[in-house]
């Protein structure tokens, strides 16, 4: 038999969560539930799921459930199911705060359950097939700029579009920063809509992260700095291009400084120039197949409630540096 899924919240993001599910051969009835009855009528009837009357009744009738709620009620529909036996997927970010996400990481432990967070970048096509180029990085910048839109409005730009960057930073690296200085703006709603974050990590790492919401054209871009290479990812595009010394360069360039090359040198007899493209797959449809497989064999999740808890915790720093003022060196990880 397959697997009853919930989903509560049929939101934009809601609605390809049930558009997905309802395809997927693992699962045998996508359930959904919504407090807007109209927005959920529309959605189960346009895609085939089941529409309940309650959050009460719809973790009542799923094994799963997929929080894709607003971010302030995460925690609290994610309680909710996990109370009721369910194994849960909770959309970023894990909750509104470093208390209520741990909460949610608790009773998810207490209950032996599956809990999968929802960074999708991690399932990103382009991302997956260059993470192993990532080794040892000195710098790395990152741009995720956007129009604004009402969905996230409720949260500032780190907890809304950063923390998918700040999920990725602790996955590549392994690691906290030990320093974080960040400034942040706020242009149309009450918290920050720009944010820019420098975060040095112990290993010696420089990340350097923009984010804003108050853009006209969108970007995602990586620039990853290491010894002997420089990647570009662009998250859009679904390409990177990698850049890395030619063979010979090193000779070519010690007779350059030697004075015994008078010709100019082309910059392809120095620089091999890669350029990678995606697989061309729906992040979020791995995403959901990921979380489905780990629901039916037991397994844990490639994205844990302790990431998902990290990235909220990192979130919560920047926007503290961003709001006091503070030295920098009393915003130091203990």
């Amino acid at each position: 038999m397959g697997l009853r899924v919930g989903v509560a919240g049929t939101g934009h993001l809601g609605r390809e969560h049930v558009r997905i599910l309802v395809s997927l051969g693992a699962v045998d009835e996508v359930l959904a539930w919504d407090p807007d009855a109209r927005r959920l009528a529309a959605v189960c009837g346009a895609l085939g799921a089941r529409a309940c009357e309650s959050l009460e009744a719809l973790v009542d009738g799923a094994d799963a459930v997929c929080v894709v709620a607003p971010t302030r009620a995460h925690a609290d529909v994610a309680l909710a199911a996990i109370d009721a036996g369910c194994d849960v997927f909770v959309e970023k970010p894990l909750a509104a705060g470093v208390e209520r996400a741990r909460a949610i990481v608790d009773a998810a432990a207490r209950a032996g359950r599956i809990l999968q967070v929802g960074h999708v970048e991690r399932f990103n096509g382009t991302l997956r097939r260059v993470a192993d180029r990532i080794r040892n990085p000195l710098f790395i910048e990152v741009h995720r700029l956007a129009p604004f839109t009402p969905r996230g409005a409720d949260v500032s730009v780190v907890d809304d579009l950063m923390i998918h960057d700040l999920d990725l930073l602790g996955h590549f690296l392994g690691e906290d920063p030990v320093e974080i200085r960040a400034r942040g703006a706020a242009v149309l709603t009450s918290t920050p809509d720009i944010v820019n974050a420098r975060l040095e990590y112990a290993g010696g790492c420089v990340a350097n992260v923009t984010a804003s919401r108050v853009t006209l054209e969108p970007m995602r871009k990586i620039r990853v700095f290491s010894p002997g290479s420089y990647l570009s990812i662009d998250l859009l595009a679904g390409r990177a291009t990698c850049y890395r010394a030619a063979p010979g360069a090193e000779t070519i360039i010690g007779r350059l400084r030697a004075g015994r090359l008078e010709e100019p040198v082309a910059m392809d007899a120095l620089v091999r120039v890669e350029t990678i493209s995606g697989d061309g797959s729906e992040p979020l449809r791995g995403e959901l197949e990921t979380f489905c497989r780990c629901v039916a064999e037991r397994t844990p999740p490639p994205v844990t409630g302790e990431d998902g808890l990290r990235a909220v915790r990192l979130a919560a720093r920047i926007m503290a540096a961003c709001e006091s003022g503070t030295d920098p060196a009393q915003l130091r990880q203990p």
